[in-house]
């Protein structure tokens, strides 16, 4: 009796898994969870499949996954490939890292001016990580962005307030 009800809660946990799509599961194959080991190169294999037919988050997670040398050789050219193309699908998340790219100058060329734009892009979606930079920006007179204490500590209570409402995993 054991065994059948072991086998069901198997089937019913893999059915979950399985209906959840290919971003979601390929999420719980890169972070691993309840006792199930991270699977990077199932990961991999899900995000580059759904990234190929058009799935701007599963094209953020590639492009991630490029970037920090998971699961595939570090590449940041494929990396900043796959979170432009995200980013022009409006995910915040990608934005902000392509910021990051054009700011250090990896996998493309550095443009201060492209990363301003993107982060600006990205906080305009109120996401936080961007809201922080562009006060940072703001702040000090970096990224392209002219100096102005007075917005940017505007800009740094949003962010504060953005970061407390963020959504975890992203």
């Amino acid at each position: 009796m054991k065994l059948r009800h072991a086998i069901a809660a198997c089937a019913i946990a893999f059915a979950g898994v399985a209906a959840a799509g290919p971003v979601e599961e390929g999420r719980l194959a890169l972070r691993g969870a309840d006792g199930v080991p991270a699977n990077l190169p199932r990961a991999f294999e899900l995000f580059s499949s759904a990234a190929k037919k058009g799935d701007a988050l599963a094209a953020y997670y590639l492009g991630m996954m490029y970037r920090n040398g998971m699961g595939v050789a570090r590449d940041l050219k494929a990396a900043a490939h796959w979170l432009q193309f995200s980013a022009n699908r409006q995910t915040p998340a990608a934005m902000y890292a392509l910021a990051k790219l054009y700011l250090s100058g990896e996998g493309v060329k550095r443009d201060e001016l492209a990363a301003r734009r993107w982060i600006e892009k990205a906080a305009d979606l109120e996401y936080p990580e961007a809201v922080m930079a562009m006060a940072i920006g703001l702040r000090d007179g970096s990224m392209g962005f002219e100096r102005n204490e007075a917005l940017a500590e505007t800009q740094m209570r949003f962010a504060n307030r953005a970061l407390k409402q963020a959504t975890p995993g992203m």
